[in-house]
């Protein structure tokens, strides 16, 4: 029965709906023939795990999962929460806090660079970093954090726009 719900979440991704609606997740890129054959090869565990999208179009990336730009050959996977230091929402705090991420730019499937992207109320900059031709802004973190509720790194989404300077 598991293959059975398999096989119907991976043919609404096939569809160009989105892959997985209780994140916000863009699938809106249909996979290409080297992509649908891997998928029928039984690899489709990566393939599931990596969010097509264009440029300048934000879209929702969760920890662990992998951006692919298809038109610029480039991936982003959400690596790392180096830090939450944000105050909780049921919390009064004297400083906000901050969340820095790391995101891994591949390119011809190789690690190129890791970028570091902070979330601050002090420092917007700190949200945009610059590679090659492209800027990568770190928009928003979910979820906030709440007094007395712990977060695993499996729990954070990252709200990301890539652009081509």
């Amino acid at each position: 029965m598991k293959r059975v719900t398999s096989a119907a979440i991976l043919l609404t991704c096939l569809g160009g709906v989105n892959c997985f609606p209780s994140y916000g997740l863009l699938s809106n890129i249909k996979p290409s023939r080297i992509e649908v054959q891997s998928i029928a090869q039984g690899n489709h565990q990566q393939l599931m795990a990596r969010v097509g999208t264009p440029l300048d179009t934000q879209f929702y990336l969760k920890y662990g999962q992998t951006a692919y730009l298809r038109s610029e050959g480039i991936e982003i996977k959400f690596s790392k929460v180096i830090e939450d230091s944000r105050c909780p929402t049921n919390v009064n705090c004297i400083w906000a806090g901050q969340v820095t991420i790391g995101l891994d730019i591949i390119k011809n499937g190789r690690k190129f660079s890791t970028l570091t992207l902070t979330l601050s109320p002090i420092n917007d900059a700190s949200a945009t970093q610059s590679f090659g031709k492209y800027t990568v802004t770190l928009k928003e973190v979910f979820p906030s954090r709440k007094s007395g509720v712990s977060l695993v790194t499996e729990d954070y989404i990252a709200k990301i726009v890539v652009s081509k300077n």
